[in-house]
């Protein structure tokens, strides 16, 4: 994850972006879940794409697809914990690239999805039922979905982006001197 210096501007633009993200995952992953209760009886499946996808609503106590079931408490203090670091953080998430406040966004967003299913119902709905015949991925919702996107994302960016270093270097090498198109000074901490 690279760290930009930014003006008051950018911080500004970053915090947008990063609340903006969450705010979409959040009423996005609210109205689904209220369309599936209301349209969807428990344990019913509707097949979206033959038996490949279909939406079956379920009700989970555990992490992301079903893992640790039965342990809600400890998830709601996990949930509400990374929620409020990340918001804690932002002013530090503001110096990252776009790409990784777009996917702290969708990390917060996915914690605060699930967490208001959490304290209001006591489990989180989900109902994206993927995989064929008898093998079967287990049920998530969009929470989910976000929080792994968001974790692939910042894995990605960490492992195959360069770093200020790298950044550095290439700059170093190149015979003209050519800035690159767009690129911001690089802090290196």
């Amino acid at each position: 994850m690279e760290r930009l210096s930014g003006s008051p501007a950018v911080s500004r633009g970053a915090a947008l972006r990063l609340f903006a993200t969450a705010l979409c995952v959040v009423a996005l992953d609210q109205v689904i879940k209220a369309v599936v209760v209301s349209v969807l009886p428990s344990g019913r499946s509707v097949h979206f794409l033959g038996s490949i996808v279909r939406f079956t609503r379920t009700t989970n106590t555990g992490a992301a697809f079903g893992l640790l079931r039965g342990q809600g408490p400890w998830f709601i203090v996990v949930s509400a914990a990374a929620a409020i670091a990340i918001i804690v953080f932002r002013r530090e998430i503001a110096k990252l690239r776009n790409w990784d406040q777009s996917a702290f966004g969708l990390i917060l967003g996915g914690a605060i999805g699930n967490l208001i299913d959490r304290i209001r119902l006591g489990a989180v709905i989900d109902f994206i039922d993927i995989g064929i015949r008898d093998l079967r991925w287990p049920s998530f919702n969009v929470a989910d979905s976000a929080i792994s996107i968001g974790v692939v994302l910042l894995a990605y960016s960490f492992i195959f982006l360069p770093r200020s270093r790298d950044v550095a270097a290439n700059a170093a090498e190149e015979p003209s001197g050519a800035d690159h198109a767009g690129s911001a000074r690089w802090d290196e901490r």
